[in-house]
């Protein structure tokens, strides 16, 4: 009730917005509250049957109904700012320039006192730490400049972002198939990211988030089950999604962590342009006997021409689109995640090409490449 009330208040004009209340199956009388709300802009409701927490289902519900260009999303329990359709809605202005917008949510997982939970919104804005929202430092690294970011996809969270209508549904709306709490929205903010859209911070688009109790063993058991989810639906998979299986396969808490290591190989990727590796593919492939099962991790473009079979990775997106040959199975990977069975390679070669990440990728490169692979070549030794 409370956001609805807030929306009187809205800088924009109320011929401008329409507010739909996508219900998830409540039963604490929402419906109700809804219909006899006096509202002075317009307002849908559209109710879906509670067969457990369906959030990507609901909003896909919510957004069917919407009439205009953008599409804005907050959660219930959460109080926008007085600018907050205002906001996203002139984020999107320019129609030449796809992206999507990502909102503060301050108060997340804070407890909110009643006295506090009454103040006007702005009030309350005022009093809560902007670190509250838990993606506040990695904001701040960049100088709240995403373009900067090199993941900004995992921190596009539902609690308050914007996209644009066809954008939304060229890339098909949430995943319906994400049951429980977390990771749709990253899911969708990623699969937006791939198409090219890109990701900029809505800084008057913010919300304070009221709810002071939540589940938090339960929510992070939920996030983990879909986080395998994420991944396992990934085809082809990346190295960006190599790196957050491997950060997540050890500790949810590293999930703020994805965006440095993922900026160590794409700083990388520039550098190792120039890295020929042609004689140390060759030289590997003379050693092998005919019939030899082979993979390569970092072959750039120096494709074994006598070696057709061979799997070859590499890091360098370029690299994969220009490279690619109908006769040799190239992917786009690091090696983190080979998708290779057990013991299915004789010999596998690391090229001086992934030198430079080794220092943060190379155990765990190597440990799966020992999984696959009965022996293992490094190119250079130091």
């Amino acid at each position: 009730m409370r956001a609805l009330k807030a929306f009187r208040d809205e800088a924009l004009p109320t011929d401008q917005f329409e507010i739909i209340i996508a219900d998830d199956g409540s039963s604490d009388g929402t419906e109700e509250c809804v219909k006899s709300f006096e509202a002075n802009y317009r307002i849908k409701y559209c109710f879906q049957e509670d067969r457990g927490f369906r959030a990507a289902a609901a909003r896909n519900a919510g957004a069917r109904l919407a009439d205009g260009d953008v599409l804005a999303f907050f959660d219930a329990g959460e109080v926008p700012s007085p600018n907050f359709a205002a906001s996203h809605l002139s984020a999107h202005r320019l129609r030449s320039v796809r992206r999507a917008m990502i909102g503060p949510t301050y108060g997340y997982n804070t407890s909110i006192t009643p006295y506090a939970e009454a103040m006007p919104v702005e009030q309350l804005y005022q009093s809560i730490p902007k670190e509250t929202d838990p993606r506040y430092q990695a904001f701040a690294r960049v100088g709240f400049d995403l373009g900067r970011l090199p993941l900004p996809p995992l921190l596009f969270w539902s609690s308050s972002c914007s996209v644009r209508t066809e954008d939304f549904w060229d890339v098909g709306g949430f995943d319906e198939s994400f049951i429980g709490y977390g990771m749709e929205d990253v899911d969708l903010g990623y699969r937006l990211w791939e198409r090219g859209v890109s990701f900029a911070l809505c800084k008057a688009g913010w919300v304070v988030e009221l709810i002071q109790h939540r589940d938090i063993p339960a929510n992070d058991a939920s996030s983990r089950r879909n986080m395998e989810k994420f991944l396992q639906s990934c085809e082809p998979l990346t190295p960006a999604r190599e790196i957050v299986a491997l950060l997540l396969s050890v500790s949810l808490s590293l999930f703020f962590d994805l965006q440095e290591y993922y900026r160590t190989l794409t700083e990388w990727e520039t550098r190792a342009k120039g890295i020929d590796v042609l004689e140390e593919v060759q030289g590997f492939c003379r050693a092998l006997p005919p019939g030899a099962r082979i993979a390569i991790l970092g072959v750039g473009d120096s494709i074994p021409e006598s070696r057709p079979d061979a799997i070859l990775f590499d890091f360098d997106h370029q690299f994969i689109r220009a490279m690619q040959v109908p006769s040799c199975g190239i992917h786009h990977r690091i090696g983190l995640l080979t998708g290779l069975p057990d013991n299915s390679i004789d010999s596998l070669l690391i090229t001086s090409r992934m030198r430079g990440i080794w220092g943060r990728f190379g155990d765990s490169i190597m440990l799966e490449a020992k999984r696959v692979a009965s022996n293992v070549h490094l190119a250079w030794t130091d």
